[in-house]
């Protein structure tokens, strides 16, 4: 594989000339086969593929309880997986200094999205042209913007209140409501590395990582894109978005996140972000990649039913775990490793159990589950990306990580639940992701 980075030794971008300076031929190919080049993880356990890896075989996460701000005067404690201001990241200080550039410096989940996409860059070893290349981008960001703009919102109520009249609210935040829409982040990841083929965004709730996964390949099976980065990232500055799950009791506040064990508490929310470089099979033999996996593809599904709580009774995640088996001929009794979305509630557990129970009909007898979510914690739109990442890591070391805190057996998942770390094959892997809203995906992927 490319170069493994920690959060000290990560190649240094020259934004004024070619990334890793060479051009790849960008020939058209009908080549249906998508794989993953290169993984940049940034989480609170490890930053760069190794760090992480370390820290999933070690068992290890990084939890503290954070005080943020919800309300002018109110605040709440939660623990969160969470990282440090990017300026604390030594790796991180250039993208920090390009986004202080473009007035952005705010931004955290998009400083840590450059620096994975710096890391997935360079593990992959991919080189282009700045100024003449077809590299895309898919982006998955649950709220971009919303959390400066909610702070400088407490900011401004918390202030003296103006005595001639309310105050300029619209002309001070302007700027804020603008960087709000999605594609500013787009536009500035594409300025950061010089990207100028497809590039979009996919917003589909925890699923959109998966969703992600899936245009970008077909985009690339399509033969008019060569690589394209897969990319998503989140941070926290206040509890807007927190006390909602707090307050449908889907929050872990104990920070005890425990995937399908009948103890579950919900699920506490991580920081940092995921790169992923995807090619097509082609491309990557042309210029001496060493593959991670292959993405097969996948299966999709909207339930159009309740925002917060799946429908059970349709099970439509079943047949979307069907249909992503049917689509790329992988049967059941083929899976090694089950990634089910885990988001440690009751509820939302026991309909994924469900759904593979029927989906899988007892075949997958060589398979065992995990979850990551514990180590790195639950990023949301992000997450898939995250997970895929430390697939691909699973993969490579042909190791499946423990689910951490949970008990063996104490779930109703229809395979066993790894609870202690365990090197066995994992050549075939599913991947579950459910969104709020009603966003269902299954992913497959296989060994190169």
């Amino acid at each position: 594989m490319g170069a493994e980075e920690s959060h000290t030794q990560a190649p240094t971008v020259d934004r004024q000339a070619t990334v890793n300076p060479g051009t790849i031929p960008m020939v058209k190919s009908d080549d249906k086969e998508v794989v993953i080049t290169g993984v940049g993880p940034v989480t609170s356990v490890g930053i760069g593929a190794k760090a992480l890896w370390e820290a999933l075989a070690a068992g290890q996460a990084n939890l503290a309880r954070r005080r943020l701000p919800v309300d002018l005067g109110r605040f709440v404690e939660l623990p969160i997986a969470g990282m440090p201001p990017c300026v604390e990241i030594p790796a991180a200080k250039s993208h920090l200094a390009f986004l202080s550039e473009q007035d952005c410096d705010c931004y955290r989940d998009l400083g840590y999205t450059l620096l994975a996409i710096e890391l997935a860059l360079a593990d992959a070893g991919l080189s282009y042209d700045r100024e003449n290349n077809r590299v895309g981008m898919v982006q998955a960001f649950e709220a971009p913007g919303v959390e400066h703009t909610v702070t400088q919102l407490l900011g401004m109520m918390a202030g003296p209140m103006p005595t001639d009249g309310p105050p300029p609210v619209y002309d001070c935040l302007a700027p804020s409501f603008y960087n709000m829409q999605p594609f500013l982040y787009l536009h500035l990841v594409g300025k950061a590395f010089g990207l100028h083929g497809f590039c979009t965004s996919v917003h589909n709730a925890c699923s959109s990582g998966a969703f992600a996964l899936e245009v970008a390949t077909q985009q690339i099976r399509s033969g008019r894109s060569d690589a394209i980065l897969v990319v998503g990232g989140e941070a926290f500055d206040t509890a807007v978005r927190l006390e909602w799950f707090r307050r449908l009791s889907l929050y872990a506040e104990d920070g005890q996140m425990r995937p399908f064990d009948t103890t579950s508490s919900g699920f506490y929310v991580g920081e940092g972000a995921g790169a992923i470089v995807l090619e097509s099979a082609s491309h990557a033999r042309k210029r001496g990649a060493d593959p991670y996996a292959v993405y097969l593809g996948g299966g999709f599904s909207q339930q159009g039913w309740k925002q917060a709580i799946p429908d059970v009774r349709a099970a439509r995640l079943r047949d979307v775990i069907v249909e992503a088996l049917t689509a790329t001929g992988v049967s059941a009794a083929d899976l090694d490793l089950i990634v089910p979305h885990g988001a440690s509630t009751l509820l939302s557990d026991g309909y994924e159990a469900s759904c593979l129970t029927e989906a899988l009909a007892g075949e997958a007898k060589k398979a065992v589950a995990t979850t990551f979510k514990p180590y790195v914690g639950h990023m949301l739109a992000a997450s898939t990306i995250i997970d895929t990442v430390c697939i691909a890591l699973s993969m490579k070391h042909q190791t499946v990580p423990a689910t951490l805190r949970s008990g063996a057996g104490s779930g109703s998942l229809p395979v066993p639940l790894s609870v202690e770390r365990m090197e066995r094959k994992v050549d075939t892997v599913l991947k579950l992701s459910t969104g709020f809203t009603g966003h269902d995906a299954a992913s497959l992927f296989g060994r190169v």
